[in-house]
């Protein structure tokens, strides 16, 4: 009788055992993956200018629950299998600072629902356009021959509109400087009122330079003007986009009344060849 006693508690300490052992290390579950590789952007009216744009991350959530943010191209897993609904929001870095990557304001989420099976690879090519609550009091892509621009009158050189490069379209702007042109600066003919409720406002524009330039604003209050210096724009050797957060200045200037945008450029010292800045597709932007 002691003998099966024995026994049995000997089968209930080995069940225990592996019992223990499937708590220490459970089976690991097998994810569905999701990948990234472009995003696109369509125009749906004329009116919207240029799908220009330098998309570079995306928020992504996949049945509500948040997987985080990742740069494209990307794969990354997911543990939820089955028809799931995925959101995928288009950002960009603000002031071309990789630490101040946002979910852009002014582009719609993508949103799919898609059957995920474990360990396949579940391609997303995502597509979006501009919200309908979007307003865009300004917009220059040069193409026109006359520009919606004003130059300073102490600036010595003017913006040219040229085809030679371009990034899109007929033609672009460009700023030539030397040693006998040596001084820019231009200002959008129109001012603009920005939202002051802490709503977004966002320049945006593609440009190719071998010379940095600053963009600023004119803030007008009361028939005065005071320049405001934003960010320096650092040479690129390629067209990139570039988006500039004017929401904040509007913000932190209640009392201003309007604002006009602007460019300001100098040949700098290290740069031994002819000052070239390239611009196209200006947008102002806010709701």
């Amino acid at each position: 009788m002691n003998h099966i006693r024995a026994l049995i508690v000997s089968f209930l300490l080995i069940g225990i055992l592996f019992s223990s052992c499937d708590l220490i290390n459970p089976p690991e579950t097998i994810p569905s993956y999701i990948r990234v590789d472009t995003f696109k952007v369509e125009v749906s009216d004329f009116d919207q200018g240029s799908s220009s744009h330098y998309i570079t991350v995306c928020y992504i959530s996949v049945g509500g629950d948040n997987l985080g943010v990742f740069e494209m191209p990307f794969t990354v897993p997911s543990l939820e299998t089955g028809l799931k609904t995925i959101t995928i929001r288009p950002g960009i870095k603000l002031n071309g600072i990789a630490a101040s990557r946002i979910d852009y304001p002014f582009f719609e989420p993508y949103i799919i629902d898609l059957e995920l099976h474990r360990e396949e690879i579940h391609i997303i090519e995502p597509i979006t356009t501009y919200k309908e609550s979007c307003v865009f009091p300004w917009m220059e892509n040069f193409e026109d021959p006359g520009i919606s621009f004003t130059h300073a009158e102490y600036s010595d050189t003017i913006f040219v509109n040229q085809n030679e490069l371009v990034k899109e379209g007929r033609y672009s702007g460009a700023i030539f400087l030397d040693h006998d042109m040596e001084i820019f600066e231009a200002v959008s003919s129109g001012k603009y009122e920005l939202p002051k409720d802490g709503g977004p406002a966002i320049l945006e524009f593609d440009y190719k330079n071998n010379n940095g330039f600053e963009v600023g604003m004119y803030l007008l209050e009361e028939g005065l003007s005071e320049w405001y210096g934003l960010v320096y724009i650092n040479p690129s050797t390629r067209w990139k986009r570039f988006y500039v957060d004017v929401g904040l200045t509007a913000r932190t200037k209640p009392s201003t009344e309007f604002f006009k945008m602007g460019i300001r450029a100098f040949p700098e010292p290290q740069n031994n060849d002819a000052t070239e800045i390239y611009l196209d597709n200006i947008k102002l932007i806010h709701f």
